[in-house]
Order: structure tokens, then sequence, then C-alpha cells
């Protein structure tokens, strides 16, 4: 465990310089500066270089980017608010969170037992159906889906009611805090990302499921008179659970890699928005921030589900 822990620190590591180096040749900030500004002095772009570190070579600039992150915890200043990019990151962690939390509970609640009933009921008309529908859920891109989502239930249905049922952007109505406005905003950005997990945990439970179905041992237990019930449920499940507890794991990081595009469509406040935003306005120390964070929640979640993997089967050791 201590080796995948020093692998995923080397990941990082090439991943910092990757995110440097490419957030960087997408242009000088200061050349965009002088776009949106053409009065600015000479004087005052060299100010503003000297204070930003852009005046210094590449590698100096990249070592000293990634001291204050290691020892500080401080990701920069930003180029167009003229702020700690912590100060702009933290207000959009909660967003996020619920976001990606609210998406992964609908996913797992839904998926999973679908896959199981499909499993049970194998080639029955509810397995036909249901895989029918996971493959289409698998079909559908994220932001084909949020759209489609907006036009249908955001307005079409809202003309229909006669009052908006599902908010289309946003995370709350002008002057309103409650629960239900709340639930309101969040119903489509959940949708628009649980529909693909959904469809990948019930199949990959229907899977699991099978192959558990047709060991020796559950023979055994059929030929011993137990309930279909108690096979299914006490014998079955518990081993078939095992290898979805990992894709849960994994899934988070590939979850939080769809936020980008499900919190733009619908203006959702999180870091997903805050990263294509920063990256159309130039503010290139937010998106290298943004695009690190990612980077280490998808290394953290994929040790951690190493680690549940170790946990849940016995067989697997990395000692």
């Amino acid at each position: 465990m201590i080796r995948r822990l020093l692998f995923g620190l080397v990941i990082l590591f090439l991943a910092s310089i990757t995110i440097f180096w490419l957030v960087s040749l997408s242009g000088n900030p200061l050349t965009q500066l002088k776009l949106s500004n053409p009065r600015i002095s000479p004087q005052d772009l060299q100010r503003i270089s000297h204070q930003y570190g852009l005046d210094r070579p590449m590698v100096v600039q990249y070592l000293i980017w990634i001291r204050d992150i290691v020892l500080h915890g401080n990701f920069g200043l930003s180029f167009k608010q003229n702020t700690s990019v912590n100060n702009i990151i933290i207000p959009r962690i909660w967003p996020t969170v619920l976001l990606l939390g609210s998406a992964l509970i609908v996913s797992a609640l839904i998926g999973i037992p679908f896959g199981i009933y499909s499993a049970i009921r194998r080639y029955s008309t509810f397995d036909k159906v249901g895989t029918f529908f996971t493959f289409v859920g698998y079909s559908m891109p994220d932001f084909w889906l949020g759209l489609i989502l907006q036009l249908l239930l955001g307005v079409y249905l809202a003309r229909w009611a006669g009052t908006h049922v599902f908010a289309i952007s946003g995370i709350h109505s002008p002057g309103q805090n409650g629960v239900v406005d709340l639930l309101q905003h969040l119903a489509l950005p959940v949708i628009t990302l649980s529909v693909i997990q959904i469809a990948n945990y019930s199949r990959f439970q229907r899977s699991a499921m099978l192959d558990v179905l047709d060991s020796d041992y559950l023979r055994t237990a059929r030929a011993k008179g137990l309930r279909a019930r108690s096979v299914y449920l006490k014998h079955a499940l518990r081993n078939a659970l095992i290898p979805t507890v990992t894709i849960l794991a994994l899934n988070i990081a590939y979850i939080a890699g769809g936020a980008p595009v499900a919190e733009t469509i619908f203006s959702w406040p999180g870091l997903g928005f805050l990263l294509v935003d920063s990256i159309y306005k130039g503010d290139y120390n937010v998106a290298r921030a943004l695009l690190l964070i990612f980077a280490v929640l998808v290394v953290l979640f994929n040790l951690i589900a190493d680690i549940v993997y170790a946990m849940v089967d016995p067989r697997v050791s990395y000692s």
C-alpha cells in the first residue's frame, strides 16, 4: 500500500507539471490584459508582471507555485479578481460536494437494485427492457442530456403546468433559501450526472450477480432447500457487491470529471463552473488550482478504491 501511495504522489507530481505547462501554453495574461485595456502603460505591465512572477523563467514559476501549494496551501493570486485563489475556490466547494454527493447517492440507490433484480429475472421482459434503457443511458452525452432536460422539464413542463416544477439554472431562486427551492434547482443537474452512472452500476451489478448465481455454492444452497430470498440476499448479494463497492469509489472521480459540463449547463456555482469560467476569462492561476484539485481527487479515490477492495475481499492483499 505504501508503494501505491508513493506511485500516486509521483502521478500527482507529473500531473502538476503537465497542468502548469499546458495552462501556460494557452496564452500570456499580460497580452490579454493589454488587449482588454489598450491604455495601460508599459510601466504598469512591467509592475504587474513582476507582481505575479511572470518575468521569471517558466521553471522558476513552477517551483514557486508548487512550493506555495505544498508548504502553505496557497494557490496564488487571481489575475482577474486580484485576490487569493483560495478565497475564490473555498465558497465553491460546498455546491460541488452537494451536487456530486447527490448524484452518487441517486445513482447507487437506483442502479444497484436495478442490476440485482435484472440478474435474478434474467432474460425476462424486465431484464430486456432494462438492458435496452441502460444502453440508451450509456449513449447519452452529459451536455446533450442536460440541454434536453432543460427544454423538456424546465421549459415545456413549466408552460404546461403553469408553474416552474424544475429550475434550469443556479442553486437558489432570488430571495429564497428553502429546501424545496434547493431541490428544484438540484434535480436536473443530478439527473444529468446520474443517468450514465445508473446504467453503469446496473450493468456492472447485473454481471457480478450473474457470476455469483452460477456458482457451485449457490447451487448447493438451492439443493438444500433454502428459500430463494435467503439464497439471493444472504448468500449471493454479499459476494456480488464486492466489485461494485470498488466501482463506487472509482466513480466518484468519474462523476467529478463530469461536473464542469453539468455545472456550466445549469449555471451551478461549483468548482466545475468556476473552472470553465476561469479558462474562458484567462484566469490561469484559478484554472491551474482547479485542475490540480481534480487530479488529486482522481488519485485519492483510486487509492480509496484499492483500500476498500482489500477490506471487502479477503482474497486481495497488497502486502
